[in-house]
């Protein structure tokens, strides 16, 4: 599921090198092999972040944007919901982390978003914002890789 409004669509190349060596990564690597909490170099501008984590009740969750990397979030096992919704028009919620190249904002009263399950991924463009880590029907623990690109 790839999420965009039409007027961006030509900002971001989703065909590009760097995605392609970032699904290479993901199809090729033993993904539960990886130790949780490590980063691993994939290439050049890509970079994948090896997460495992219990999900948490969706409204203690906080959307959040990146400026300068998309975010692949692959569910290697478990399952969640991450919210989504375009980022213009939210509160800020804090200040903006260069370091971490991450805005949180305060939660809209309507998003959309994505149920993820084993072998599922969303892709968030900069311009979108996303609620990870949440919940479903009860919380579980889930393996995740998100890579950056």
């Amino acid at each position: 599921m790839i999420t965009c409004n039409l007027n961006d669509i030509k900002k971001y190349d989703y065909a590009g090198e760097r995605f392609r060596q970032a699904f290479e990564f993901l199809t090729k690597t033993d993904l539960m092999s990886l130790t949780p909490g490590t980063e691993i170099p994939v290439a050049e501008g890509v970079l994948a972040k090896i997460q495992e984590y219990t999900t948490d009740p969706e409204e203690t969750r906080r959307f959040e944007t990146h400026r300068d990397y998309f975010d692949i979030q692959f569910v290697v096992k478990g399952e969640e919901f991450v919210g989504i919704v375009p980022a213009k028009g939210l509160i800020p919620d804090g200040e903006y982390s260069e370091e971490d190249d991450i805005q949180y904002y305060r939660n809209p009263p309507k998003h959309g978003g994505a149920l993820l399950r084993d072998g599922d991924f969303v892709i968030v463009p900069p311009t979108d914002a996303h609620r990870p880590n949440c919940m479903t029907d009860k919380r579980c623990t889930v393996r995740k890789i998100v890579v950056k690109v």
